[in-house]
């Protein structure tokens, strides 16, 4: 499956990389300006965070490696210097990734974006504040009560805080980004194991990439990412899809199980919209005019995907007129796409009729696509006999010769094939109604 958007430029792959290349020299760039003016204060820093996190009351911590001690000091101003550029750092990303995305995904993106700052900031603070002082004070406690000397390697106590800092980051990420498509209904029971390989890859890949000295500890990190992952998210993978107001599983003559929308496009405010009293046997989703909105034919996009509709059904015009990108765009996905053509049923009147619904409910038990065309006969009759019309207009022509018809009110019309119309007069013969056949 893939989707080519309206608004994207028709690129080819190694200007996507070409741009993807500049935007990335740039915040290496800026971020090694931003390391560099934190060397110049990162000393201070870290006399600061251990000076917190020291358990003892006289001096116990050591310098067992000055090397490690250099790293240390380069790995805390880079990652000082990338906080530094991080709104530049989303800003560049947002901008690079917005002209594919849907409107619900970039949605999801932003809120992402929002959700990995505030979980950064609460990672850092809970753990360099709260978490490991306790835990420092309570190891040195034991080693106390054990009569031990207690000797601490401030390099080791740095790196572990650190690692365990940049978990929690990565595992707060995970955790907002499938809490997101949850909640945005991209994740439930079908999508599961989609949203599973993708979120979970990515995690244990990250762990054991940045903590490659931490072999033990990674592991162990990567078995709590994946069980909090999978217990903060069991709400939504356990979720079913999905479904809309109306929505329900329609079975086509083949045995197939069909997911079948109509829009009701006012195409412009030409059209009538559709009364909230019509018996359709589908949802409908309100358009002001597909043809010409980009944006509503995006959003028509999402729901079927989100909904994995099989077809879509256009209540205005016969969806000749809509873009062919668009029209590419749902055979891709594996949704058809078709019209009622209302518009030219409703260009036969000029007076507002009562049978205006019977009337579009007739033209929907026409079709032939997911029910079979040999039941065509049997679907308008039990329409009509059921209603209150006396003159029904069969109208076989092709629509080009029935252009500039007028119907009176109280007349109801009928547009059938040719080849339906013998079974279609014969069934309703009984119900005693005035049938003009053109």
């Amino acid at each position: 499956m893939s989707l080519q958007l309206e608004r994207d430029q028709q690129s080819p792959v190694q200007e996507h990389l070409n741009e993807l290349t500049a935007r990335v020299t740039l915040l290496l760039f800026l971020t090694s300006l931003a390391t560099v003016a934190w060397l110049t204060q990162v000393d201070a820093i870290l006399d600061t965070v251990l000076r917190y996190l020291n358990p003892c009351e006289t001096g116990c911590l050591n310098l067992f490696d000055p090397a490690k001690w250099s790293a240390v000091r380069w790995m805390t101003a880079a990652v000082l210097g990338l906080l530094t550029v991080m709104p530049f750092l989303l800003q560049q990303t947002w901008s690079f990734a917005r002209p594919g995305l849907l409107p619900a995904e970039r949605k999801l993106l932003r809120n992402w974006f929002f959700a990995g700052i505030f979980s950064v900031i609460l990672a850092v603070l809970s753990t360099i504040g709260l978490l490991f002082p306790f835990l420092f004070e309570t190891g040195h406690q034991t080693h106390q009560s054990m009569q031990l000397d207690a000797r601490y390697d401030a390099v080791h106590m740095l790196s572990i805080v650190i690692a365990v800092i940049w978990s929690e980051i990565i595992v707060a990420c995970a955790v907002f980004a499938m809490m997101l498509a949850g909640m945005s209904g991209m994740l439930n029971e079908e999508s599961a194991d989609w949203w599973r390989i993708r979120i979970y890859g990515l995690t244990i890949l990250l762990l054991f990439a940045s903590l490659p000295e931490f072999g033990g500890l990674a592991l162990l990190l990567g078995v709590f990412a994946i069980g909090t992952i999978e217990m903060c998210s069991r709400k939504w993978l356990r979720s079913p899809p999905p479904t809309m107001i109306g929505q329900s599983k329609i079975m086509d003559d083949e045995g197939g199980i069909r997911n079948i929308l109509m829009v009701d496009c006012s195409c412009s405010g030409a059209a009538l919209p559709l009364s909230k009293q019509l018996n359709a046997p589908f949802p409908i989703h309100s358009a002001h005019s597909l043809c010409t909105s980009n944006s509503e034919r995006e959003h028509l996009l999402e729901i079927a995907l989100q909904h994995r509709l099989t077809d879509v059904i256009i209540s205005g015009c016969s969806s000749n007129p809509l873009p062919n990108s668009f029209k590419s765009n749902c055979h891709s996905i594996g949704c058809s796409l078709r019209g009622l053509d209302l518009l030219q049923t409703q260009s036969h009147r000029t007076l507002t009729s009562p049978f205006q619904l019977t009337e579009i409910e007739l033209k929907i038990a026409t079709l032939e696509d997911p029910w079979p065309e040999s039941t065509v006969h049997e679907r308008v009759f039990t329409l009509l006999q059921n209603s209150k019309i006396n003159e029904l207009i069969l109208d076989t022509r092709p629509h080009s010769e029935s252009w500039g018809m007028q119907l009176r009110p109280e007349q109801v019309l009928l547009q059938l094939e040719p080849k339906h119309l013998t079974s279609v007069l014969d069934t309703i013969h009984p119900l005693n109604i005035s049938t003009t056949v053109l």
